[in-house]
């Protein structure tokens, strides 16, 4: 349980830090050098989810997150003696959402600012990654290690 909660608290910091960066170093839309052929970083405002899904929906985005939080918290605490990954992917699940929902109370809308070179993928951020991994992470758990001791 501590685990969980521990690294949604650092990943809530360290993506309020870079939005921070972001906001304070860029102008929407400009961006800056990254990793040459792989990356940059990009201020985008975005009001939607990835490829520019439901933009302007804000109150639905807010809802659905508490939904989603209040869940992943009721799973923390109902399944305390889970495996190491399973509590490590739900900190993150909690962690990227509660890091977007900060920006969608605060602003109206989320700082995405990490565009791929290579290939053509929406802008995102620190709490969207952490977001991703943490669903991915859990799905492995369910479909490979579910009623097994096999994970760490």
């Amino acid at each position: 349980m501590f685990l969980s909660f521990f690294v949604a608290i650092l990943l809530i910091v360290f993506d309020q830090i870079v939005k921070f960066l972001t906001v304070t170093n860029l102008q929407v839309g400009e961006s800056a050098r990254g990793i040459a052929n792989v990356f940059d970083f990009f201020y985008l405002r975005n009001d939607g989810a990835g490829w520019g899904l439901f933009s302007g929906r804000v109150n639905f985005f807010l809802f659905i997150t508490v939904l989603a939080a209040t869940y992943i918290i009721y799973l923390i605490f109902k399944n305390r003696d889970h495996h190491f990954i399973t509590r490590l992917s739900y900190g993150l699940i909690l962690g990227g959402a509660i890091g977007n929902f900060i920006d969608r109370i605060r602003l109206g809308y989320v700082i995405d600012m990490f565009r791929f070179k290579f290939i053509d993928f929406p802008i995102f951020n620190v709490a969207d990654a952490a977001l991703t991994i943490g669903v991915v992470l859990l799905i492995i758990v369910i479909l490979f290690f579910e009623n097994t001791e096999d994970v760490l």
